[in-house]
């Protein structure tokens, strides 16, 4: 059978449910494929071992049973031994359930291209793009995608300058975080401070937008085929408890309609913007887009470069119906790779010759 890589865990606030969403994938692969967990600790180490098939090990894992790894430029995994490397597989292909951090701002799927293994998640590009919500305004305004009036600060300088083109009330979200962590509601200045103060424990910036009032949540994902069509899912409408979806609302207590019941031209406006914005910033792999619904109005929330159990429940009944969709993902990867490896990245010339005899010698 040919050897798989899935990423998981990282040094990430979404360290919890990249685990979950991991452990379900290995399990679906390892049916027709020969799985190799790798898991990302919470220092970005990369491990690898049997028991990582089994969620329970994950509340007290034992890292004596566990094999440390890493890779080389020549799409092989390694193990770490002793201060020696032993090669334990050639892989075919990795797929990513990193959620935030390193693993979806797109430096995983950097490893992946300098090792030649290939990728069947987002790249860099569209990875990093996804990752950092005020890029991802920038990117969309570019294709003539509809987004939430918005600022962004490092800082609480000028704070009340910035937003009052806002008006309260206000969402402030961390620029490069996701799973609705850090994310709050300001009604007012005070509220404002407090939640801006409270985004940039997670990172640089914080984004701050006009809060929509009575709106419906929508999500739609995509993926692109072994033929390179894109696939994409029915709208879904997730439910909270308050205005704004929590982590909790999106993981442990939240409730879902699916197909969403919504008007027939809404969802298909939603899936046709999902396809081009899937194209237009050449994704690969699953993702899922997240909208906001006023009316006939509709805004592109963000851009979830790798979704919490690579949103399989958008598109089959049952985790392990999804390995089709997995399989096909793969194929499309491994044939654009295998496509790339014909293009010219070599260019012979006499540069350093000529610098050489110019004095670019050590002294």
């Amino acid at each position: 059978m040919k050897n798989v890589v899935v990423f998981f865990g990282g040094k990430s606030v979404e360290h919890d449910i990249s685990v979950i969403t991991g452990v379900l994938t290995c399990n679906i692969l390892k049916d027709e494929f020969t799985v190799y967990p790798v898991y990302v600790d919470k220092k970005n180490g990369f491990y690898t071992g049997e028991i990582l098939f089994d969620i329970d090990e994950y509340v007290k894992l034992d890292y004596k049973k566990l094999k440390r790894v890493t890779f080389l430029n020549d799409n092989g995994l390694y193990e770490i031994r002793k201060n020696k490397i032993k090669r334990i597989a050639d892989i075919y292909c990795a797929v990513n359930c990193s959620h935030g951090g390193n693993g979806e701002s797109g430096a995983l799927s950097g490893v992946m291209e300098h090792t030649e293994i290939p990728f069947a998640s987002p790249s860099v590009l569209p990875s990093a793009v996804s990752m950092d919500k005020e890029i991802t305004k920038i990117a969309l305004k570019g294709m003539g995608i509809k987004t939430l009036p918005y600022v962004a600060t490092e800082n609480l300088y000028d704070l009340e300058k910035k937003t009052a083109r806002l008006g309260y009330p206000m969402i402030v979200k961390p620029a490069c975080s996701g799973s609705s962590i850090g994310i709050a509601k300001a009604n007012d200045k005070e509220e404002l401070i407090l939640a801006v103060l409270d985004a940039l424990k997670y990172g640089k910036r914080a984004v701050i937008e006009k809060c929509l009032q009575d709106f419906v949540e929508i999500n739609c994902a995509a993926y692109k085929n072994g033929k390179g069509t894109i696939i994409v899912s029915e709208c879904e409408r997730p439910f909270g408890k308050d205005e704004v979806l929590t982590f909790g609302d999106k993981y442990e207590k939240g409730r879902r309609e699916f197909p969403a019941d919504i008007p027939e031209e809404i969802a298909v406006k939603i899936k046709e913007t999902t396809a081009k914005v899937y194209a237009a910033l050449k994704f690969k792999g699953i993702i899922r887009i997240d909208y906001l619904v006023k009316g006939e109005a509709v805004y592109l929330n963000e851009i979830n470069s790798v979704p919490g159990s690579l949103s399989y429940y958008l598109f089959v009944n049952a985790p392990k119906e999804y390995l089709a969709a997995l399989k096909e993902v793969m194929d499309y990867t491994v044939k654009e790779y295998n496509c790339s490896t014909t293009y010219i990245k070599d260019f012979s010339t006499s540069l350093l010759k000529i610098t050489g005899a110019k004095g670019y010698k050590k002294s």
